[in-house]
């Protein structure tokens, strides 16, 4: 067994892990870990996950807080869907290769039993014995009981081998058994490795032979078209990580494939990442290719959407075509289940064959067109299709003239200084909020930035001045937050009050904004000190609507409050009456 611990793997992970801590001045790797982990699981945004951490040795060296954390470090709760997704983690980090062949200690089980049992009876004595974070963060989770019954998952997280022994897991998910819908995950550092050194793009190159004359081209100024029918083995084999493999159009030993990987690179365009068997149509392609019904897969199908540099063929019978640095950015989810049935049964692919529309250009506009438009069938959420967008590529060359590193795809400058590093997702959020005046939908409905809302957050009028105030602004809003936090959990009678600074950034943003108006500052990160002197200003007005809100209703939960269009309502009300303008005339500066 010794052959599989790799030294290189526990440095590949350190490497990453170091820059992380350098980044964010943590004293440890074990703090750094957590947003490794997170970033790389759920592809947060750093504020999300400092947010997220309930670890009481993380909060006590960085937030002062005390308390416990039963075993819980990070909390994360998943609302976007219709049903929310509670993420409870516990991490685990050795400093010693010699350590990474252990097992996951067993004795967090019961800690995490203890916490689990405590919240599904909601146990409020408990929340005397946790620290301010796990406090906020099983409230959070009770408020959502009052509307609905969350699914739970438990995240073992570490860079050893092994996971928990075998006897303990049994026990572990025995116990689970006795909660609703609540299940356990582990995380090892052969998980981590496998999703770092997949990050790379390499160029795909392929080979592949059309059935019979079943093609037809057609071109038009700076674009060429092929539409065939091509075999699913084939379409499976061009996509697997030998390059001789891809090359070899008149293959005969299919099951050979068996023994490859999907090469991902062929994949760095297509708007959805494929998540194994995870999704109903994933499961019912999979369950189709291996049904009595595969010969009816071509009419199920949407079929194959690949780009390419070029791609030449000889018009004959059956060509075979040669395709130079090919991208799938439609039909992921079909390939990738195809292939998984391929591994159950080698030979249920040999009835079915696909559409596919294959297109060569050197537009790079057209090429993220044709991702968008051949994406219509789920909504569509990652970023990166926008990533080639020619406003995205312009504000990354301004901001870059500025001093700024603009991440158009996600730590596309990881190797930069944390602070001159600007996310397009943050950019976006704060844009979001601040211009287009949606505080709530920038919080909780970021993935329409990229979407439908793209045009409206990212209009004609932005440029690296007017991105930079709101963004600069949101960033002192933070800063703000995290030294009320800290003195708080040091001493509960600092500003007890002011609870709502961890719920309301996006809002003190969109209040910016409104006084921005009434001074008529000019829309420039010059004028950052100017608007930012009206801080407690914008905080004075959040706690005006909070006290309009308990009239209305007493019990009224921030958390609740601040995830919703109503706040915006009370501002508006506010600033069409006069009332702002009138503070922000008295107002001291």
């Amino acid at each position: 067994m010794s052959e599989r611990y790799s030294l290189q793997d526990f440095s590949l992970i350190n490497t990453y892990v170091d820059k992380i801590k350098e980044d964010f001045s943590l004293p440890d790797r074990t703090q750094a870990f957590y947003f490794f982990v997170m970033n790389t699981l759920y592809n947060l945004q750093d504020d999300e996950i400092k947010d997220a951490i309930t670890d009481n040795h993380f909060l006590k060296i960085n937030q002062k807080e005390g308390g416990h954390d039963r075993g819980i470090d990070v909390v994360y709760i998943d609302d976007s869907g219709s049903r929310a997704h509670i993420h409870l983690f516990n991490f685990k980090f050795t400093e010693k290769f010699e350590k990474t062949k252990s097992n996951f200690p067993s004795g967090e089980v019961d800690k995490i039993l203890g916490y689990l049992s405590g919240v599904m009876q909601q146990n409020t004595s408990m929340l005397d014995h946790i620290n301010p974070s796990l406090r906020l963060k099983t409230e959070e989770i009770w408020e959502i009981f009052r509307t609905q019954n969350p699914e739970f998952t438990i995240h073992l997280c570490s860079n050893l081998y092994h996971g928990l022994e075998s006897q303990e897991k049994r026990r572990f998910e025995d116990e689970l058994r006795l909660f609703s819908s609540c299940n356990i995950k582990e995380h090892l550092i052969t998980e981590w490795v496998n999703l770092i050194t997949r990050r790379g793009k390499r160029k795909v190159n392929a080979k592949i032979r059309a059935i019979d004359k079943n093609y037809f081209e057609k071109s038009y100024g700076d674009i060429r078209a092929l539409i065939a029918n091509f075999d699913a083995k084939d379409l499976v084999r061009i996509i697997l990580e030998n390059d001789a493999l891809r090359d070899r159009a008149d293959l005969e030993d299919y099951a050979s494939m068996s023994q490859f990987d999907i090469l991902e690179d062929a994949f760095e365009d297509n708007v959805r990442v494929y998540l194994k068997q995870r999704t109903k149509i994933n499961r019912n392609i999979k369950d189709t290719a291996l049904s009595d019904e595969r010969h009816r897969f071509f009419y199920y199908n949407n079929g194959i959407t690949i780009t390419c540099d070029k791609f030449k063929y000889d018009q004959r019978r059956a060509p075979i075509v040669e395709l130079e640095n090919i991208q799938v950015v439609n039909g992921s989810q079909t390939l990738h289940a195809l292939f998984e049935a391929f591994k159950e049964d080698t030979s249920c692919l040999d009835d079915i064959d696909l559409l596919v529309r294959i297109y060569e250009t050197e537009n790079d506009q057209l090429t993220t067109r044709i991702a968008e438009y051949t994406n219509s069938q789920n909504p569509v959420s990652s970023r990166d299709i926008r990533a080639i967008d020619y406003m995205q590529i312009k504000l990354e060359v301004e901001l870059n003239s500025k001093g700024y590193f603009y991440e158009r795809k996600k730590n596309q400058f990881s190797y930069k200084a944390k602070n001159l590093r600007i996310d397009a997702e943050k950019a976006g959020q704060v844009l979001m909020a601040f211009y287009n005046e949606l505080p709530s939908e920038a919080k909780n409905n970021k993935s329409r930035i990229f979407s439908d809302k793209y045009d409206e957050v990212f209009n004609d009028e932005i440029n690296a001045s007017k991105l930079l105030l709101p963004y600069l602004l949101y960033g002192r809003i933070e800063e703000q937050k995290d030294i009320w936090r800290e003195k708080n959990a040091a001493d509960s009678n600092y500003q007890p009050t002011r609870v709502y600074l961890l719920y309301a950034t996006y809002y003190i943003l969109y209040v910016f904004k409104k006084i921005h108006e009434i001074l008529e500052f000019e829309f420039s990160e010059d004028k950052i000190d100017n608007i930012w002197a009206y801080y407690e200003l914008t905080l004075e007005i959040i706690e005006k609507i909070i006290k309009k809100e308990k009239k209305v209703k007493s019990a009224a939960s921030l958390m609740s409050f601040f995830k919703h269009g109503k706040p915006k309502k009370y501002i508006e009300d506010m600033f069409e009456n006069g009332e702002i303008e009138k503070l922000v005339k008295s107002f001291s500066v």
